[in-house]
């Protein structure tokens, strides 16, 4: 008996090791400013992304993702897996911090704490969750006003909170290697790893290469255009790269590569106002196509109805990592295509780039916004000074399957739609 039980006991703890060793390695790819129309596959006829485009044919791939119009909100979803007025971080700034001097000094270090606080307030931490699972974890690119450490990375490029990154916003314009270090590293002590690849790009400054902005001059394009779609090129090139790596180290099989933008873009229009993109609650600033790709055990579709959402990325992530997360997680598995499928209505949530109150989220709201099927409801928030941003000033009411864009405005032909989406919309919100 004692020798059955010995080797039960072994036969467990090989099972088990053998299971860890088997748990995905994870990256996340965070384009930074880029319109959803901007890829090869999603029919640019000028753009290419031929790196992003073989990953996303690889993938379970949704075309009708949706994210928060500006950055750090954005970047405070993925991390917490909630919307903005749930975990608090509904804009860039503290309006404090911005007064103190575009993030400097005492004042705005004070500010930057209250920040943190808000945010590691949150029942999640998604890089806390994994590393306190057994996961390595590296963070590059952006990150808002916390340094790596703070968010339980084990290893990090931003080490001094600031208002984008700190060090890590020379990833991808200065090369890949931090990454491939970490990886190499990852495999010598034979655990799972997880990457937070949110490279500054192809965000402005935009200063691609001479040898890819050639690539888009003398086709009637605008300067700020050109250079633009040779962001995204660049951008393309270093998801070329990872994925090399991990094809050329046998790692392919068993990663999960996550996909999105944090927010949209107009390569002729800029920040605002008609451009209708970054910092608006349209089409153009909130949309993004979102895939996730795990050879191992995602078989590749393409969705062009479902909708998605950032806050979907926590929950798929703690569940390709075998993690449990906190029950008030909002979002869903996004390789749970059945339960995607079922859900009909997301929201978005536009607020103005400094935040008035971190208690009060409506103080700073823009626009509400309830996506239920084909149908788009933009809702006035209460914001007062939304100078820099593109505010509605009435209920718009748009038909996504024949109108993407946002042309024109059924809201007063359309009355008891839009209540119906209103009703939903205030059932979600709840600050």
């Amino acid at each position: 008996m004692k020798i059955l039980s010995a080797l039960l006991f072994t036969l467990a703890l090989t099972l088990s090791v053998h299971a860890a060793e088997q748990r995905p390695n994870i990256i996340l790819i965070i384009s930074d400013d880029q319109g959803f129309p901007d890829y090869g596959f999603m029919g640019h006829s000028i753009v290419k992304t031929p790196h992003i485009d073989r990953l996303a044919s690889q993938s379970q791939l949704f075309t009708r993702g949706y994210t928060m119009p500006l950055c750090s909100p954005s970047l405070a979803c993925l991390l917490t897996g909630k919307l903005p007025h749930q975990n608090g971080i509904t804009g860039n700034d503290l309006t404090s911090m911005r007064e103190a001097g575009k993030g400097k000094g005492k004042k705005a270090a004070a500010s930057r704490d209250e920040l943190k606080n808000q945010l590691l307030g949150n029942s999640l931490i998604l890089p806390k969750a994994l590393t306190d699972s057994g996961y390595l974890a590296f963070q590059t690119g952006k990150l808002w006003n916390v340094t790596y450490e703070d968010v339980g990375f084990t290893s990090g490029m931003t080490v001094n909170a600031s208002r984008h990154g700190d060090q890590g916003l020379s990833i991808g314009r200065k090369g890949m290697k931090p990454i491939f270090d970490f990886m190499d590293a990852a495999q010598k002590e034979q655990k799972p790893f997880f990457v937070w690849y949110a490279p500054m790009m192809p965000h402005a400054p935009h200063t691609p290469p001479a040898e890819l902005l050639v690539h888009f001059q003398g086709k009637g394009l605008s300067p700020a255009a050109e250079k633009y779609y040779a962001m995204i090129e660049w951008f393309d090139q270093t998801c070329g790269e990872l994925d090399d790596y991990l094809i050329k180290n046998k790692l392919a099989e068993n990663t999960v590569i996550l996909y999105l933008a944090d927010n949209g873009w107009n390569a002729e229009g800029g920040l605002r106002g008609d451009a209708r993109a970054k910092l608006t609650p349209y089409e153009l600033g909130i949309r993004t196509p979102m895939f996730v790709r795990w050879p191992a055990r995602v078989k590749p579709m393409r969705d062009d109805e479902t909708l998605a959402s950032v806050i979907d990325f926590a929950p798929t992530i703690l569940a390709a990592a075998g993690v449990r997360g906190p029950a008030d997680l909002p979002g869903l598995n996004l390789m749970d295509h059945a339960a995607v499928t079922a859900r009909k209505s997301i929201f978005v949530e536009s607020y103005t780039h400094n935040i008035d109150d971190l208690k009060a989220p409506a103080k700073s709201l823009v626009a509400q916004v309830v996506i239920d099927g084909w149908s788009k409801l933009v809702i006035p928030g209460a914001a007062k000074d939304t100078k820099g941003t593109a505010a509605p000033t009435e209920l718009e009411l748009f038909d996504l399957k024949s109108d993407p864009l946002e042309k024109t405005n059924l809201a007063k032909t359309r009355a008891e739609e839009v209540q119906r989406l209103q009703a939903i919309q205030r059932g979600a919100w709840n600050p």
